[in-house]
């Protein structure tokens, strides 16, 4: 991996607390995995947002089809209810 070096103004507070809490050779480290951390919530986050958009925009769609099909859900469930039931086992008539 490359690494490269870049320059950024941060709070003052902030840079010294984080310099007091955290040991000098593990700053770099820390402060790439916080980014990582920061880049795949807000990618998550636009993903997220995208999966909503495109649901929204297939509802229509989703509601076309749910009723092409109900009639035959409707069809199969009667025919299943209007099927005898099993008779148990060891039962017998008097």
């Amino acid at each position: 991996m490359a690494l490269l070096k870049r320059t950024y103004a941060l709070p003052q507070q902030t840079l010294e607390e984080f310099e007091r809490t955290t040991v000098p050779g593990k700053r770099s480290a820390l402060v790439a995995a916080l980014l990582r951390e920061w880049v795949e919530r807000q990618q998550r986050e636009q993903l997220r947002k995208e999966v909503i958009e495109g649901c929204r925009e297939m509802a229509d769609v989703y509601l076309e089809i749910e009723r092409e099909y109900h009639p035959l859900e409707e069809e199969v469930e009667r025919a299943l209810n209007d099927q005898p039931q099993p008779r148990r086992r060891g039962a017998r008539g008097t």
